[in-house]
């Protein structure tokens, strides 16, 4: 009796113990983002003097500042443009991919699955500049629909892997039914596999978003036009546009434009993230 008193206590220590981490980490994660919000809302002034606490007066004109004289309305939309290209592609293709490579045979079959299996082991910064040159000899530089397919390309081998696993828990039988009854590949492809797979499909349309909202890197080098930067690039001019005088309420109200839309990603579609990562609607066979 004794001794299940102190395995009771024991545990309710370390469950204590581990409510108390994780406590002190939403913590450390969660006020960065916060002070990011508030002190968009500061006066220079407020930010040199005071910069850990709450604005005395709400600046909103912040916001308006960044979103026209710094055009980040224009960034805010060209990231917007962006986004929504590369995730048509991306499914597109993506789910015809994975549907090949989890259900048909062949040698060339097999070869695309390792290809997409090497391409994940491949650093992105390393296949940039030949990326970058190739596209190049074919204009498609400075381009935001073509930075788009780039995006989708970049972004193919793991989402592919992704899917791959739940398309291959799908039980044949359901594919074989449905080819008895006359159904051709397209009908099966889009009114059995993806709808069975809608949470997988969910998972990577959703990483796939929030990847190129904030890529950074592919396209400062595809881009040369101005009118055509993204979020990230403005924002990156925004923080290097003066050493000695620099607006920082204008400044922090560009990175929370750039935030506020992943944060309310995070928040919309948190559960369907994880469920997407943990469990297929599948039948398994």
């Amino acid at each position: 009796m004794k001794r299940k008193i102190k395995e009771s206590r024991g545990t309710v220590f370390f469950r204590c113990l581990i409510r108390l981490f994780l406590l002190a980490w939403s913590i450390i994660v969660v006020f960065p983002v916060l002070w990011v919000l508030y002190t968009s809302l500061k006066t220079n002034e407020e930010f040199m003097t005071k910069p850990w606490s709450l604005p005395s007066v709400p600046q909103w004109s912040n916001f308006a500042e960044a979103w026209e004289k710094a055009k980040f309305g224009s960034y805010f939309f060209n990231s917007l443009f962006t986004v929504i290209f590369t995730l048509i592609i991306t499914l597109i293709i993506v789910g015809a991919s994975a549907y090949a490579i989890a259900k048909f045979g062949g040698r060339f079959i097999k070869g695309l699955e390792k290809f997409y299996m090497i391409s994940m082991m491949a650093p992105a910064v390393l296949m940039l500049i030949p990326l970058y040159y190739f596209a190049d000899s074919l204009y498609m530089t400075d381009s935001l629909f073509w930075l788009s397919v780039i995006y989708a390309i970049q972004g193919m081998p793991f989402s592919v892997f992704l899917l791959v696993g739940f398309i291959r828990g799908i039980n044949n039988s359901l594919i074989e039914a449905a080819t008895i009854d006359g159904a051709s590949q397209y009908t099966v492809f889009f009114k059995i596999i993806m709808p069975l797979v809608k949470p997988a499909l969910f998972t990577v349309g959703l990483l796939n978003v929030m990847g190129t909202w904030n890529e950074y890197l592919t396209a400062l080098t595809f881009l040369r036009d101005a009118g055509k930067y993204t979020i990230s690039i403005g924002l990156s001019y925004l923080t290097n546009s003066g050493t000695y005088d620099v607006n920082y309420g204008r400044t922090f109200a560009g990175l929370a434009i750039a935030l506020i839309p992943i944060l309310i990603i995070y928040a919309f579609f948190q559960k369907p993230l994880q469920e997407g990562f943990s469990a297929s609607d599948g039948v398994k066979g």
